[in-house]
């Protein structure tokens, strides 16, 4: 009876969520309304003709037949079963349970299959064995069907005795709701967002052993219609010499393209290769990218590659192994007076990568090589008309410029040869020798040899173009030093730096070390930590911290420099995005370089700069043509986009020093100023045909200084205040919001206004005193802001009106702003009579054009014609619609 009354429940448990299904009028179960769940299945209990789950007999006596499921899959992915199976006594024949589908009556049975391609099935065994089996996935045709059948083959081996009857319990079918109802999912890998070459293979350099910093490839992963993540994951032989930076990526992160690094970094020679597969639920199959890095003991800098010549020939060929993106020098003496043809193939075994012709007119021959990416091996073939010999021949690396004593890099006397080394110099740091640097420095690769030790004095830049190649014991020391009474943003230069570094020097000193925690809310009601006492506490490259000495301060770092490629993680949460990154290396990061990785991936393309000196953030917009430089070893802000989580940072940004002079002009941009004294804070305002009414994603919010006597600066669209804003067409009208902690006399400005196109000007208009300025004539306004906030000010940027009548030239601006009717004449053309027709009302307002001011008109909401008199001549019938 108590069996009866369960299979009863379980009956009309099912009845809710049944169809009567077109094919043969069976029951069906529809998944998306629950998963379907059986204790233990009965034949006895379960007819074909009310329940979705039954078993068919092909023989009554001996029990064989199919344990049959029918079901509805619409809207489903990943349908998983989970059963038990036993047999109810012990027999010697062996019968078997196997698992199959078909997506209507009239197919055949097929096998569902294992991981590895196997049918799954239960054999009984002479004992009563109970397995189980857990979340056995039906092929993906199942998936979004109106009608799919699953079943169990339940047959014996040929033997004729009589079944041991296959148990079935805990049957359990569920499955996962699909929002892309079947269809594929597709995933995009391309080598970086600006070019979009699709990646099939990556080759990493040939490098030298040992390493310090792993060699970093990037790509950008994109994906459409992802269920639940990517996984990304290495395997082959040397796996162990490949990482990477995540190994999964949520969907969310994928509609602007994900970035992604792949180190490698060996610990032995030869060639090594991996496989990067990227799969997630529903992609037709797995994305492979093969990847493929080399490596070889580094060799003495002064090696000669080349053979002594004995013979003389017309025809030279060298085969030389080379490191990839390193810098060689070829020297040769020439016994010929003919010309000599040369040919350097730089190849990657036997795939020529990059070919060089040069034509050899003199007896003595020298000149600079550089490996391109991916190269391991140079061919060098010279041909000439007739036999010559080869004399004093060299290959390798550049004639290094070695420092050998201890002291000043400045001095020369410290140097073999007694002269400094310039930017295309290779240098080399002696064994034992502690060089001083006391100015800037630029070299193009440096050797530290055993011991050897580089100190960087505060405010020095050092700026090494490739390979820095560390020997044993060998480190830099980079001293910073940190301005007293001030909040100091830093970043360290080296690799591992601990907090201990702050009280070093001077452990009386009241100092506060803190870190930007974004979206951690502390107790003071700010996103800054509490302060860091832990003197074991490590900074991590490529991030910001705040430091406040009340004494002048000069921090040693002492390690290794930081590594060449940075991936430095961003957080966004719904109540803050900013975070505080750091420029890591010894010279400045050069903005435009930056650019490519900063497109896309902050708000605005844009970074705010802390001044020191004023106590302000200042936002400067990045741009391929920008020449600004971000301060070594100083840290900046920038608000994270939500898709986007990580920026790169790379030693190859560091700026040119060749560059003559750097600025934080920002191209294309107004420079909306306000002034005290010598302390200056911006806004940016520019425009972009591609921008969208009022604010939207080009855009910056405001981040404010900490200096109460210095006003603040931002653009406003009455909800939003903003440090920066573009435009997409013309009027462009914003609110001046300023800010003050103390009343003071201050000065706004308009800068950079060559910028406007010759038709286009600019009013600052004062509402309080309803004067609008021209900034042609006027570009400094003195006001006096009492304490707290105003938007007194409002900013009024206009487009010519183009009129046939006077051949497009009019010089004639007219507008609407806040209920008013606003004309504007800059003389041009002379305007003398205005008459505003209300369209709707069908009344006239006469005006009398006043010169030099802008005419404004308060209407009501509506469509106004507006009518003319220019140089004598009615212009009749421009159409303005108040708002």
């Amino acid at each position: 009876m108590e069996l009866l009354k369960k299979h009863i429940f379980i009956l009309f448990f099912f009845l809710p969520f049944l169809l009567v299904a077109q094919e043969k009028n069976l029951v069906v179960h529809q998944l998306k309304s629950s998963p379907l769940t059986v204790a233990n299945f009965s034949a006895n209990a379960y007819s074909k003709d009310k329940n979705p789950i039954y078993f068919e007999s092909d023989n009554a006596k001996s029990k064989t037949g199919r344990l049959i499921v029918n079901l509805n899959t619409l809207e489903q992915s990943d349908i998983r079963l989970s059963w038990q199976n036993n047999t109810k006594q012990k027999m010697k024949t062996a019968w078997f349970a196997r698992l199959q589908y078909r997506l209507s009556t009239e197919d055949k049975w097929q096998d569902v299959l294992d991981h590895k391609g196997r049918p799954i099935v239960y054999q009984s065994t002479y004992k009563r064995l109970l397995k189980s089996f857990s979340n056995v996935l039906l092929p993906a045709e199942c998936e979004n069907k109106e009608f799919v059948q699953i079943s169990w083959l339940v047959s014996t081996n040929g033997n004729k005795q009589k079944s041991p009857e296959v148990v079935f319990k805990n049957i359990e079918i569920e499955s996962s709701y699909d929002k892309y109802f079947g269809e594929k999912a597709t995933v995009t890998v391309v080598d970086n967002q600006e070019k979009g070459n699709n990646v099939s293979a990556i080759v990493f350099n040939n490098i030298a052993l040992p390493t310090t910093f792993p060699q970093e490839q990037g790509i950008v992963i994109f994906g459409d219609k992802i269920r639940d993540s990517i996984t990304l994951e290495i395997d082959g032989a040397n796996k162990d010499y490949f990482t990477l930076s995540t190994y999964s990526l949520s969907e969310d992160l994928l509609k602007n393209g994900k970035y992604v690094s792949i180190l490698y970094k060996p610990t032995k020679e030869g060639r090594h290769k991996a496989n990067l597969r990227i799969n997630t639920a529903k992609l037709e199959k797995p994305i492979n990218i093969q990847l493929e890095g080399s490596a070889a003991t580094n060799k003495d800098w002064d090696k000669n590659y080349l053979p002594k010549e004995e013979e003389s020939s017309a025809v030279y060929e060298y085969y030389i192994p080379v490191f990839s993106e390193s810098n060689y020098q070829l020297k040769m003496n020439l016994d010929t007076e003919a010309w000599v043809y040369a040919k350097y193939e730089w190849c990657r075994d036997n795939k020529v990568l990059f070919t060089m012709h040069d034509t050899i007119k003199r007896n003595e021959y020298c000149v600079a090589l550089s490996s391109p990416n991916e190269a391991n091996t140079l061919r060098i073939k010279l041909i000439a008309s007739k036999k010559f010999e080869i004399k004093d021949s060299f290959f390798g690396k550049p004639k290094a410029k070695t420092m050998i004593h201890s002291g000043l890099w400045s001095d020369a006397s410290n140097w073999q040869d007694a002269s400094l080394p310039v930017m295309e110099d290779y240098v080399v740091i002696e064994k034992g020798v502690n060089a001083e640097v006391d100015q800037d420095v630029a070299c193009s690769e440096l050797i530290l040899s055993d011991s050897a030790t580089v100190a960087i004095q505060a405010d020095k830049m050092f700026y090494v173009a490739s390979d820095i190649i560390y020997k044993k014991k060998a480190f830099f020391k980079v001293r910073q030093s940190l301005l007293p009474g001030k909040w100091n943003y830093i970043s360290s230069p080296i690799n591992q730096a601990y907090a201990a570094i702050f009280s070093k020097e001077n452990e009386n000193n009241d100092l506060w070390l803190m870190q930007y925690n974004t979206g951690k809310m502390s107790k003071v009601g700010d996103y800054w930590s509490e302060y860091i006492t832990n003197p074991k506490f490590v900074l991590e490259p490529g991030r910001g911290y705040a430091v406040y000495t009340h004494e002048p301060l000069q921090v040693e770092y002492e390690g290794l420099l930081c590594s060449s490629n940075i991936v430095v993680p961003l957080l966004s949460t719904t109540e803050d995005r900013w975070n505080l990154i750091g420029n890591p290396y010894t010279a400045p990061l050069s903005s435009k370089r930056l650019y490519q990785d900063i497109k896309g991936r902050v708000q605005g393309n844009t970074i705010m700069l802390f001044d020191a000196e004023t106590k302000v953030y200042n936002p400067v917009v990045v741009d391929p043509k920008e020449e600004l430089m971000i301060p070594s070893s100083q840290s900046f802000f920038v608000e994270a986009l939500p898709s986007v989580n990580d920026i790169v940072l790379k030693r190859s940004a560091q700026y040119i020093p060749s560059t003559t002079k750097a600025s934080q002009h920002n191209h294309n941009y107004l420079s909306l100023t306000v002034s005290k004294g010598k302390d200056i804070q911006y806004a940016l305002l520019g425009m972009d045909d591609k921008a969208s009414y009022a604010f939207d994603s080009y855009d910056c919010h405001k981040l404010f200084g900490i200096n109460e006597e210095m006003p603040e600066i931002y653009l406003s669209d009455g909800k939003d205040d903003y440090s920066v804003n573009v435009f997409p067409s013309y009027p462009a009208i914003y609110d001046i919001g300023l800010y003050i902690g103390k009343p003071s006399k201050v000065q706004l400005h308009l800068n950079n206004t060559s910028v406007l196109p010759e038709d286009v000007m600019t009013f600052i208009e004062d509402t309080q005193e309803q004067e609008f300025h021209d900034v042609r004539y006027q570009c400094s306004l003195d006001v006096f802001l009492q304490r707290g906030e105003t938007e007194r000010y409002r900013i009024h940027i206009l487009k010519a009106s183009a009129l046939s009548e006077l051949n497009n030239h009019s010089g004639i601006y007219l507008w609407q702003d806040k209920g008013r009717a606003l004309i504007y004449c800059d003389m041009t053309n002379d305007l003398q009579e205005i008459i505003i027709t209300d369209k709707k009302k069908n009344t006239e307002t006469h005006k009398t054009y006043i010169a030099f001011e802008v005419n404004q008109t308060h209407l009501d909401k509506g469509v106004y014609y507006i009518d003319l008199l220019v140089n004598g001549q009615w212009i009749k019938g421009l159409e303005l619609s108040i708002k």
